[in-house]
This record gives C-alpha cells, structure tokens and sequence, in this order.
C-alpha cells in the first residue's frame, strides 16, 4: 500500500516533536554514537537552536555536522527538509540525507527513505540518488 503525501507529512511533523528528556546531551538522548566531542557540542548546539525555533542556524550546523558522517544529522536534515521545517521542502534533498544517513546504518533513516520512496516519482529518486552518489563521493575525496 502506497504512502500518502499527508500520512508521510503527519508522521514526519511527529518525527520532528522534542523528545520527552531534559536539555543537556541532545546527542545521547537521540541514541547516537560515535563522534568527538566538539562535534557532539556542536550537534547539542544544533538541537538547541531546532528547539527554540532557530531553524536556520540549527540547519547550517547539522549540514556541518553531515559533511563529518554524522548520521543522526543528516537524519534531521532529511525530516526537515520533508517537513519544510526552515527549509524549502524538498524531497528529493530529504531522500539524499536519509539515504547517506541509512548507508551509515541509521535504522530510523531507513524507514523514512522506504516511505518517502513511495510518494515520489521514479524520476525524483533517480535525482536524488543521483545527489546522494554525487555527495558521498565528494565527501570520499575530502576525507
């Protein structure tokens, strides 16, 4: 049965909610794993400035946090970027973060991908994979 634009749109509004904890470590608190710790200040930043509304800055610093293989990152830049939450909605973008973000194994990611897949046409996800080819190879290099 295929996904609906509403029904993806409702789940990912969800998906966006702040989870139930206090502030302090965004990153822990999401289940995520493994990166340094001025990276781990900088997501926790990042978080902070989604939740009072900072979309903008929260966006420019999950993009930076993306560019290092952050996963849970280029999660919440894909549910933004499905939402449109301080960012043009856009699925083919929202599918190139969920599908760098599932390579890495993050498990949420790949449910989103699979749901947004649905609702697109063959033509968007050939484009937004082919973005998702072209970023992970830029990123290769760099690093």
């Amino acid at each position: 049965m295929a996904a609906n634009h509403h029904s993806v749109d409702k789940e990912v509004g969800q998906l966006l909610q702040i989870p139930s904890a206090t502030a302090g470590d965004w990153y822990e608190v999401m289940g995520a794993t493994g990166i340094e710790d001025s990276s781990r200040k900088r997501f926790n930043h990042a978080f902070e400035s989604f939740i009072a509304g900072s979309y903008h800055r929260a966006y420019k610093d999950f993009v930076k946090l993306a560019g290092g293989g952050c996963a849970v990152s280029q999660y919440y830049l894909g549910l933004m970027h499905i939402k449109g939450t301080g960012v043009l909605q856009d699925y083919c973008r929202a599918h190139l973060w969920l599908n760098v973000a599932s390579a890495q194994g993050h498990h949420k990611a790949r449910i989103q991908l699979e749901k947004l897949t649905r609702i697109m046409s063959p033509n968007q996800v050939a484009e937004a994979q082919k973005l998702a080819r072209a970023w992970m190879a830029k990123r290769s290099k760099s690093h």
